[in-house]
This record gives C-alpha cells, structure tokens and sequence, in this order.
C-alpha cells in the first residue's frame, strides 16, 4: 500500500513539473498611443495572451459616441506577443477623433479588454495644427460648415530708426547760397584792386 501510494505522488510531481505554466491573462497596447494622430494603414501592435484564449477582436467607435457598439476592425484565435494584432485602414472613415479596443475572450466566458483613446484621425484634413479643447467628430457632411482656427505668433515688423542729419552734407540751396557769396567777394576783391591801381597811377603821373 505504502508503496503504491509512493508511487502515485511521484506521478504526480513528474505531471506538475512536465506540465507547461499556465499563461496569465493579459492584453496591452503599444501603438498606438492616446492621443496620437492616425493617417492611412496604422498596425496596431502590443500583447494578447492567456491560458484557454479563443478570441481576440479589434473594433472602433466614435470618442464621445453614445452608442455602446463597436465596429469590427478584425477578429483572429492566435495570441499575439508584442507583435502586430491587425492593421487598422484609416482612409476609409471620416476624420475625427475615435476609440480602439482590443478585446480577449477566454474560456469559461472571461473577457478582458484593452482601450485607447482621443486617436485622431487626419486622412483629409491638417494634421497640425488643430487645437481645441473639445474634439469633435468631423465629418464629409459637416466638414463645410466648420472653421479652423489657426494659431500664429504676431510677426514683429522692424521699423527703420531715423537718421540724424550729417552736418557735413551741403544742400543743393546751401551750395548756391555759397557760390552767389563767393562771386560777390571775387567781383569786390576785383574792384578794389582796380581802384587801388586807378588811384596809384593819377599819384604817380
């Protein structure tokens, strides 16, 4: 008896120790990010695993949707272990900002999910920049009746600082006031030398 009973714990440590780890649940996403601005085909890459795991879907909605359904991206059984999950074709829904969720279900109907938020998507309108405090949803239908606001720093324009004036540039008025003085001063000088010689001359003779 004690024999058999030895043996049976011995079979069941050589199963226990045999017998691969059971897998934590766990789903996570590395990219994308909250917040981060989405354009064309983004992979959507992180970790989902688990022991008994038999789905893992990818879905979509609006941000501030108040509806609770989600719209299916894809859908596959594989665990996923920092790899791509799926591939997200962003060009095909309107710009705004949106939610995504990978969602795990498990045997025994466990499910865990994992969700990223304020994701906008910019296929047909700026990428940056855009700044408000309360994102809405854009559509093609309401894209015409929306403004954006761009916001600029006021450009500094340098205006020149006047000059004060050069004290040795002669004017045009100035250089003929000069000239006119000048030949005054000549035709005096010159008739004071004629009249000097005049006078020396009736003295002489």
């Amino acid at each position: 008896m004690q024999i058999i009973s030895t043996l049976f714990w011995l079979l069941t440590l050589i199963n226990v120790w045999f017998s691969p780890l059971p897998q934590l649940d766990l789903v996570r996403i590395q990219s994308p990010v909250d917040g981060d601005y989405l354009q064309g085909s983004v992979p959507i890459i992180g970790t989902v695993t688990g022991t008994g795991l038999q789905t893992i879907e990818i879905s979509f909605r609006y941000q501030d949707s108040q509806s609770q359904s989600w719209f299916v991206i894809s859908q596959t059984t594989s665990p996923v272990v920092e790899d791509i999950i799926t591939t997200w074709d962003t060009s095909t829904i309107a710009d705004g900002v949106y939610q995504i969720r990978v969602l795990a279900v498990f045997e025994n109907g466990r499910e865990q999910e994992k969700i990223i938020n304020q994701l906008n998507v910019r296929n047909y309108t700026p990428f940056d920049p855009i700044k408000t405090e309360n994102p809405e949803v854009l559509s093609t239908d309401n894209l015409q009746n929306q403004i954006v606001i761009i916001e600029t720093t006021p450009t500094l324009k340098s205006s020149p600082t006047p000059m004060p004036p050069n004290e040795m540039v002669i004017t045009q008025t100035q250089f003929i006031t000069t000239a006119i003085q000048g030949g005054i001063l000549g035709v005096l000088f010159l008739f004071v030398i004629a009249l000097f010689i005049i006078i020396r001359g009736r003295k002489m003779g």
